[in-house]
């Protein structure tokens, strides 16, 4: 008999037609695959010659766009007081439209570690890959929608369970752009997966915010290291448990 209360499942082995290379996603989910978080910096720090300068560019690119999105909700919101909106409906408004354009500019993030991915599998890559993937805005907004909800549900949940699920989420985007997967499907390949892995996987998180954190003390010169080594930290990581689809590395 059907369990009528019981989570939905998502089919968290369906992948992407073609050859495959690094990690599966049935193994990562199973446990099967150790990642050594220091080894995978250690061999991130070591292959980022030919990255730094082609990271920083899209990451500039991005926060470029991230912050004309963000600075839409201005315009909007002075436009509908001038046609005689009350102030906290055109806050409201224009704040729920503000979410949404910062929300549309995250399949720029997803770019920037499928750039880190094809870099450490010594494949070509571009700053202007960070624009391929605006076709999946509207999952990405489903996607964040989700991840919110749930975390937020955590959250209330005595707090644990809220830290909990903002570690475990940690793959989902990258996981939904790469994979081509459903906003719910992503985030449970990665909670399974990252849940087998959660300490280490919730430390080397932890090391990269107290690493951009001291980098931005002196003058933010360190970032010019700390942005494309851990980026690339991260992408290695995802590589290592998923793999990457043909289509990824494709030339």
């Amino acid at each position: 008999m059907t369990d009528i209360y019981a989570t939905p499942e998502a089919d968290l082995g369906r992948q992407a037609g073609g050859v495959r290379d690094g990690g599966n996603i049935d193994d990562a989910i199973a446990g099967n695959i150790e990642v050594g978080m220091l080894e995978t910096m250690g061999e991130a720090w070591r292959g980022m010659k030919g990255f730094k300068l082609k990271c920083h560019i899209a990451t500039v690119l991005w926060f470029l766009v991230y912050l004309g999105a963000a600075m839409l909700s201005i315009p909007i919101m002075l436009g509908m007081l001038a046609l005689g909106a009350d102030e906290i409906s055109a806050s409201l408004l224009s704040s729920l439209l503000q979410l949404i354009a910062v929300t549309a500019t995250m399949p720029m993030l997803a770019g920037i570690t499928i750039m880190a991915i094809r870099h450490s599998q010594d494949k070509s890559v571009s700053a202007g890959m960070v624009f391929r993937y605006f076709h999946r805005i509207p999952g990405v907004l489903l996607w964040y929608l989700l991840f919110s909800i749930l975390v937020t549900i955590g959250y209330l949940l005595l707090i644990l369970p809220g830290i909990y699920l903002s570690f475990a989420y940690m793959f989902s985007l990258p996981l939904m752009i790469e994979k081509d997967m459903g906003a719910w499907q992503a985030l449970e390949v990665s909670r399974k997966a990252v849940t087998r892995l959660w300490f280490r996987a919730t430390g080397f998180l932890l090391l990269v915010v107290l690493l951009i954190i001291i980098g931005t003390i002196p003058l933010g010169i360190p970032l010019i290291w700390i942005i494309p080594w851990t980026t690339l930290a991260y992408a290695l990581i995802y590589f290592k448990l998923f793999g990457a689809e043909a289509e990824t590395l494709a030339d």
